[in-house]
């Protein structure tokens, strides 16, 4: 026993294995091959079919004889993964040109499951036949089948292109395949043209392939991305489904008639009403599935006052009525290599493949026919000597002397002699002689085209052309999916979206949400608010901004990272909706908390700067041009000291302003922002307060030198104060500050400090999720060392969260 063990390392062992199992799956199982456009158990069924007697002028036979019949002769990988494959090569919104005539349930585009195989019937389309012709005139190499039992074909000989013609898509080990299918007649042009001039490149080639043809229709976006997939291979393109507004009995409705490929029609519906019920613009009424035989029919009918063309263009945005669609080109070349292949070469290795088939279909016909003609030669002999033929088999004492006799008589070979042996009595007959004579002579002709036809490599290519032009005219038909000059396949979504003034919040754990904000009703001082937005256990709001949905927001986190989100693009809903993970538009750590967030208007932001503050009192003032193009991943926009973390941020537009800093402590200091030299992104910043024990920064703000508004400064026990700016006065940087408030014991820590005027409203919001909406006008001015009034009836164990500022 020890002398058959090989010693070999277990990583060798687990790479020679691992490789040889995902070639397995690769050659074997998930890539087409590129002469056929078929994946193993695809070839295998319809060979199976073929054996069977299935052709398309026959009666059906139940699916679940088929898979039986190729699961125990060719694919012995189980019966449900044979009649998936069955189906979908019948299903007219999976296949643009079916393989398959299917009778029974074969599902749904609303992925619906097809009835048990015992239900089903199914027998070969006309045109699977024509991947199926002339397979047994030795025109490809056959190989065993996984018994070794019987032999079935490596590739079928396919008169149509069906690689490109029907696609593929598979996913094997570390690698995927997604070719989509293209339009009958722009292939057979393409390979005409690639005949005529092999020099021809894959951007001549795209005059005549316009792009892909989906079964399901819709409309091609991006022409840009199209051509990138047939020069390289590979890249992607929008595709649309096709919406058209209508007014159906006095209403307005979006009628939908094409959807991109792929999509189930239910899981659509199931989007769009998902998209009206979380999207405010949205405005769904109601949704109907018209769909019949006639064809694919929704109608999504609208709200009165809505506009038709901003709901279909979020529709687009929100759901599956548009999709990218990647393609990989990775096919199993003629070398059983997997390779991504360009337009051209997808086109010329088919084009290989047919010449080769040809060329041995006519070398088996000139066989064949020369083997008749060498017979009917010999039978033609002994018709005109059939008495010396009639004395030398009466006279011979057997057979093989019989036949020895006629060889060395007539002059004709073994295999003459044995064709006269074998030959009846009725052959004498004077109109059969005439027959032998006939056939004798179209044999040669034949015999002799055949000899031509390999005598001139063009000879073959004629007859390629001649064959896809008869494919062409019994198969080929208009083009089902348009395609736009709209390069970017997507559309302005500022064009569509109305400037309304909305509310951004961002709660500590992480969700963000905008919310109009006329859905914030006006409140007396002291009232007990109302729900703000919908929070989870232990969740609060920390921080709240009045913006418009057409500007940005900058978004500043603990770890002195920036962000930027276009408003538009943040879920608007109503205003006790949670809203949507940060996440969803920007990759924050699981760390990393917002800090700040504060509004860009889409104009120039030329001239402006960013001005942070940091907990342990560090300030710095940075262009925020630096800030435009980020990305979601976010930008360094400060260097933090150990422990410290961002608390505030706000922009500067003059080298005249001053900036308030407020402590929990209720200490301000305000000092020149020219006093802040303006630092790159990744500057740790200069010292904006100097700080006592336990206490920290809580916010800044940026204002004029001049400014008569006030400092509106609210506690985490809901009291709050209005103290004129003037009260203020400017002092260094570095230093202390002045005092804010007393009793800080009895009313609370200071959670925010904002820069109001007699105009604004404020936005108060409790940990609890509770707001309230009231003027600043009813807390009365006073002095800076005062105490303040209440702002808000707090609920038992709640407190403020975060305060904001609307201005009319």
């Amino acid at each position: 026993m020890a002398e058959n063990i090989v010693p070999k390392a277990i990583n060798d062992e687990m790479i020679e294995s691992y490789m040889l199992y995902s070639m397995s799956v690769i050659v074997g199982r998930a890539i087409p091959d590129v002469r056929d456009g078929l994946k193993p158990v695809q070839r295998r069924i319809l060979y199976g079919m073929l054996a069977l007697g299935l052709k398309h002028n026959q009666s059906f036979k139940k699916s679940a004889r088929i898979v039986g019949e190729v699961m125990g002769k060719f694919h012995p990988h189980g019966d449900m993964a044979i009649y998936d494959t069955l189906v979908r090569m019948a299903q007219n919104f999976t296949m643009r040109y079916p393989l398959i005539d299917g009778q029974g349930n074969f599902g749904s585009i609303d992925r619906d499951p097809p009835a048990a195989m015992r239900y089903t019937e199914a027998r070969l389309k006309s045109i699977a036949e024509e991947m199926l012709v002339d397979i047994d005139k030795n025109t490809v190499d056959m190989m065993p089948n996984f018994d070794g039992s019987l032999e079935e074909p490596a590739v079928l000989p396919s008169r149509v292109p069906n690689l490109l013609m029907n696609g593929a898509s598979g996913i094997a080990v570390g690698m995927m395949t997604n070719i989509p299918p293209h339009n009958l007649r722009e292939l057979v042009a393409a390979i005409n043209v690639l005949i005529d001039n092999p020099a021809i490149d894959n951007e001549e080639l795209l005059n005549y392939v316009n792009g892909p043809d989906f079964p399901t229709g819709g409309i091609i976006m991006d022409r840009e991305g199209m051509r990138k997939i047939y020069t390289e291979g590979k890249g992607r393109f929008i595709v649309r489904g096709v919406a058209e507004i209508q007014e159906l009995r006095g209403n307005i409705c979006i009628v939908i008639t094409e959807i991109p490929y792929s999509v189930s029609k239910a899981d659509l519906i199931e989007q769009i009403a998902s998209a009206a019920q979380n999207h405010r613009d949205i405005q769904v009424r109601n949704i109907r599935d018209e769909s019949d035989k006639r064809g694919l029919r929704i109608v999504v009918e609208l709200k009165r006052g809505a506009d038709p063309n901003v709901v279909l263009n979020l529709l687009y945005k929100h759901t599956s009525l548009q999709i990218s669609y990647t393609a990989q080109m990775l096919v199993i070349d003629e070398k059983k290599r997997p390779r991504v292949m360009t337009l051209k070469e997808l086109l010329k290795s088919f084009v290989d493949h047919r010449y080769e088939v040809i060329r041995r279909r006519t070398e088996y016909d000139l066989e064949q026919d020369s083997k008749r003609a060498h017979i009917v030669e010999g039978l033609t002999k002994a018709t005109r000597s059939i008495d010396t033929v009639v004395d030398i088999i009466r006279n011979s004492s057997d057979t093989q002397r019989a036949m020895q006799n006629l060889m060395e008589t007539l002059d004709v070979s073994e295999a003459q002699a044995q064709a006269i042996l074998d030959m009846r009595l009725g052959k004498l007959t004077s109109l059969e002689m005439d027959k032998l004579v006939k056939e004798y002579r179209e044999l040669v002709s034949r015999i002799d085209s055949y000899r031509k036809i390999l005598s001139e490599p063009g000879n073959i290519y004629r007859i390629i052309k001649e064959e896809l032009q008869e494919i062409n005219e019994k198969y080929g038909d208009g083009r089902k999916t348009k395609i736009t000059n709209d390069v970017s396949g997507d559309f302005n979504v500022e064009d569509v979206i109305p400037d309304d003034d909305i509310v951004v919040a961002v709660t500590h754990k992480g969700y963000i949400k905008s919310t109009p904000l006329e859905s914030y009703r006006k409140q007396g001082r002291g009232g007990k608010g109302v729900r703000g937005i919908k929070t989870r256990d232990e969740d609060f709001v920390t921080n709240i901004l009045t913006t418009t949905r057409l500007s940005k927001t900058v978004i500043i986190t603990s770890k002195g990272k920036a962000y930027i989100i276009n408003n538009h693009e943040l879920d608007y809903s109503s205003r006790d909706s949670k809203g949507k993970l940060l996440a969803n538009y920007i990759k924050i750590d699981p760390d990393e908390t917002v800090q700040a967030i504060l509004t860009a208007r889409k104009e120039n932001i030329e001239g402006k700067y960013l001005i942070i503050t940091t907990r342990k009192g560090k300030i710095k003032r940075t262009p925020f041009e630096a800030f435009a193009n980020s990305r979601i991943s976010g930008i360094k926009a400060i260097t933090l000291n150990e422990g410290d973390k961002v608390v505030s941020a706000m922009i500067s537009e003059s080298e005249d302003d001053t900036v308030l800093i407020s402590t929990a402590l209720g200490m301000v200091i305000r000092f020149p922002v020219s006093q802040i030299r303006p630092m790159g992104r990744s500057a740790a910043g200069v010292i904006g307060i100097r700080l006592r024990r336990d206490d920290m920064v809580v916010s800044s703000s940026v204002v004029a030198a001049n400014d008569q508004r006030y400092l509106f400064t609210a506690t985490e026990w809901g009291v709050g104060k209005r103290t004129p700016l003037t009260e203020y006065r400017p002092q260094n940087r570095g230093g202390m500050g002045l005092k804010n408030l007393y009793a800080i014991d009895r009313i609370g820590r200071v959670i925010d400090a904002l820069v109001v005027t007699d105009e604004d409203e404020l936005i108060v919001i409790t940990k609890a999720g509770m707001s309230i909406r009231l003027p600043v006008a009813q807390i009365r001015p006073t002095g800076r060392i005062t105490k303040g009034v209440k702002l808000v009836e707090l609920k038992a164990h709640d407190s403020v969260a975060s305060m904001a500022v609307i201005a009319d």
